[in-house]
């Protein structure tokens, strides 16, 4: 089978705006959680959030593409952004780069790309229409009663004055349809492979990778992008996240300390925004072209709890499930596998469900917990995407980040309070969706 390897890495997070200030930021210990400043959050009981610094997507994309930046939504910007990191990081010259250095390739160590063999699959979240927008195209649909009249939407009373509709731009809708961060990354770097949305919540980037690493096994690419990004801070977001009791209260004066994954103090979780999108590549084309390779991809799992948004199977028995798939699909053991990297979002009854299902799969094995929600937030579909990105850093630089705010461990796990060397050979990433989706992935070091 054609083995798979990691070749670039785009990261968007609180930290900044490149997989550097990510991994900066964990191996510092540092919180990027603050005050939330996108808007007034001042009504809810929860009023912090992981933001992601300010950024021109202009700047990110060929001068030839800047009009279709007014059509992007929050969640396709920040794909946009990690994707151009992740080609850049690999020394591909797509379509998007080449564009940028006047149709040529900035050197010669750079890789000019073959368009048909690139796919691209991203997972996505639900995305908030700009409600300031909405709002001022209903204000002239209000009936009698002061509901929507969809007589006023579609017409307006006055022939001098426009109906609500005709307020919105006629490409308004495609600012918010999922697959939009897949279609404006592979029109930007012309990826004209296998392309795919997956919308599994936090789980999305992991079934991406999944679904790009056989395509590429297969032979139908032999490179991808893949990963997932997704903004939760909007009222929308604050509001779904507060009504299903998810989101820490306790944290607004103290923020930095509020998201406590995997802690016994663990009292809710704190809205973020951010993703990541990784190269992927078949790996004698990677060896071909002298490619850096981050890691390999050794194994992949998937798995649903069938319990839906009510909670997580407490004994943890489907996480496990996904675990032991990607195991044995990396052809390993669990007693092989230095570091996981679990969901952790700090939601006690979620926490406690994944330590169970670590200690179905670990039993007396100690692997090093290594949570990232403490220093971000939950980031929804870019989610997984951030920890995959960290397990392939962590393997790269055989380091382990030290956990933020995980000071005393649920089930006595083996979290690590200090950034500090280690022998790595192979990360599981295990993420579980509050939906109930379960995507785990085996990444092993490359020698």
């Amino acid at each position: 089978m054609r083995r798979v390897v990691i070749t670039g890495i785009g990261a968007v997070s609180p930290h900044g705006l490149t997989s550097g200030d990510l991994w900066k930021g964990l191996t510092e210990m540092r919180s990027a959680i603050a005050p939330l400043s996108a808007f007034d959050p001042v009504a809810f009981p929860s009023r912090i959030a992981g933001q992601v610094p300010a950024f021109k997507t202009m700047d990110y994309v060929p001068k030839s593409y800047r009009k279709a930046t007014k059509i992007m939504a929050r969640d396709i910007e920040l794909a946009v952004l990690a994707a151009d990191g992740a080609v850049r990081d690999a020394h591909l010259a797509t379509r998007g780069v080449m564009e940028t250095f006047g149709g040529k390739k900035p050197d010669e160590s750079w890789f000019e790309v073959d368009s048909r063999r690139i796919g691209c699959n991203i997972g996505a979240g639900l995305i908030c229409a700009d409600l300031n927008e909405l709002a001022a195209a209903m204000a002239p649909a209000k009936g009698e009663d002061g509901s929507l009249s969809l007589k006023k939407w579609g017409k307006s009373d006055d022939p001098t004055k426009p109906s609500g509709m005709d307020l919105l731009t006629p490409l308004w809708l495609l600012k918010y349809l999922p697959n939009m961060l897949a279609c404006h990354v592979s029109i930007i770097h012309d990826t004209q492979g296998p392309s795919n949305t997956i919308t599994c919540q936090q789980a999305s980037a992991g079934l991406a990778l999944a679904e790009a690493c056989r395509t590429i096994q297969r032979g139908h690419a032999d490179i991808a992008l893949v990963g997932g990004c997704e903004s939760m801070i909007h009222l929308m977001g604050l509001m779904r996240w507060t009504l299903l009791n998810r989101l820490t209260t306790q944290g607004n004066q103290q923020p930095e300390t509020a998201c406590r994954p995997m802690d016994k103090a663990a009292s809710g979780t704190v809205i973020a925004e951010g993703g990541s999108v990784l190269i992927i590549e078949e790996l004698e084309h990677a060896l071909a072209r002298g490619g850096k390779i981050y890691a390999e991809v050794a194994g992949l799992g998937a798995s649903s709890s069938a319990r839906g948004i009510a909670g997580p199977d407490p004994a943890g028995e489907a996480m496990a499930v996904a675990m032991r798939k990607s195991l044995k699909d990396a052809g390993t053991t669990a007693a092989e596998v230095q570091m996981v990297i679990p969901s952790g979002y700090a939601i006690a009854s979620h926490d406690q469900a994944e330590a169970s299902a670590i200690q179905h799969v670990f039993g007396s094995l100690r692997p090093e917990i290594v949570p990232i929600r403490g220093s971000i937030g939950d980031a929804g579909a870019g989610a997984q995407a951030l920890d995959l990105a960290t397990a392939a850093m962590a393997l790269h630089h055989q380091t382990v980040p030290g956990v933020v705010n995980c000071t005393d461990p649920i089930d006595s796990l083996n979290v690590p309070q200090q950034t500090h060397a280690a022998a790595l050979q192979q990360v599981l990433v295990s993420t579980g969706s509050i939906a109930g989706q379960n995507s785990t992935v085996v990444l092993r070091r490359y020698q």
